[in-house]
This record gives structure tokens, sequence and C-alpha cells, in this order.
């Protein structure tokens, strides 16, 4: 019996520090103006966060007339959506990323990003247990999780790009590490209660 306590505390340990490493922050994009192109600074909502491995970025936006676009650098600092590397277009697109770097979003509608500045850069830390190298300076990394796609519209999102309805501005997962470990601790007593 005792053996089996101790098996529980020490599962109970190591689920809650799994946990602790696995779970990321959510940041919407724009925070409450979301992706637009109404005058919201995305340089300045970029450099307010950190975004690390394991983060979530939603972008809210209105679907006729806004889009994601991911590009290269080049392309992100002259606005060139001609060569995207993968685009989104359903309103409410989630991109959690499993690898760091930097990655480059604009607009692809006409004078959204030129004109209106609709373009964001996230550059993305590794997490304190990441052990992936970083892309070589000036290079970036294939959509978390993935290799680069072919130019167009991804009606499904890679791998490693999760979809969920979400409006949090930097929330922790609704699935946290305290709500994990004591899911295990009720098992082990209920277990042990029935034992």
């Amino acid at each position: 019996m005792a053996d089996y306590i101790k098996s529980c505390v020490v599962l109970m340990f190591l689920m809650m520090a799994f946990l602790e490493g696995s779970m990321g922050a959510v940041y919407k994009v724009g925070d409450s103006a979301g992706w637009t192109n109404t005058g919201v600074d995305y340089e300045k909502w970029a450099s307010a966060h950190t975004f690390k491995v394991g983060d979530t970025v939603v972008f809210n936006y209105d679907k006729e007339s806004n889009d994601v676009t991911r590009v290269t650098q080049e392309n992100y600092e002259t606005c060139n959506s001609n060569d995207p590397i993968e685009t989104f277009n359903s309103g409410d697109d989630e991109l959690e990323y499993s690898t760091p770097g930097n990655f480059y979003y604009i607009c692809s509608f006409p004078n959204r990003c030129l004109n209106n500045k609709q373009k964001v850069e996230i550059n993305v830390s590794p997490s304190g247990n990441d052990t992936t190298p970083s892309p070589p300076a000036g290079t970036s990394p294939s959509p978390p999780g993935t290799s680069p796609s072919s130019p167009g519209t991804n009606s499904t999102p890679p791998a490693g790009v999760c979809k969920r309805n979400t409006t949090a501005s930097a929330s922790p997962r609704p699935f946290n590490k305290h709500l994990g470990g004591l899911l295990v601790f009720a098992s082990c007593a209920l277990a042990l209660y029935l034992h």
C-alpha cells in the first residue's frame, strides 16, 4: 500500500512537471481590435509580448476583406504577397509554434500591408525545455512543425498548427498544470479508496 502511495505521488509530480513545460500562452494579434487595417500598430503590439515555443497566436478578422499570409522576411519588408509560404483565410486562425524563429505575416489584400501597415513579425524564442536549434539569421523557418507548402491558400492547417476558437488576449491554456496535477491526485486517491 505504501508503494502505491509513493507511485501516485511520483506520478503526480511528473505530470505537473510535464504540463509545466508543455503549456503555452495564447495571444490575440491586435488584442481587442484583432487583425485589421484600422490603425493598429502591430510592430508595437508584437514588441510588447515575448513569444515562446508552445505559444499560440490568434488572428481574428473579417475574412471578406482580410487574410493572413505568411511570407519571407524580404517579402515582409516589401509587402509582397506574390510568393506566399502559406495563406490563411478562415477569419479565426490559430498558429501554435513548435519551433523558434522569426515568422512574418502580412495581409495580401490590396494596400493593406503597404499603406496601412497590416503586417506583423512574430519572434518565437525557445521555451525553457526546448532543444531545437534556431534557423540561421535572415531565414524564415518552416511553419510550426511543418515544411513549406506550395504557394496558395491552405484549407487545412499544416501539422503543428492547431485550430481552436478563443478570445483570450494572453491567457494560459484551459487545461493547465494545476488541473493536471489535481486530476492525477484525485485518480490516486480514488484508486486508494477503492483498493
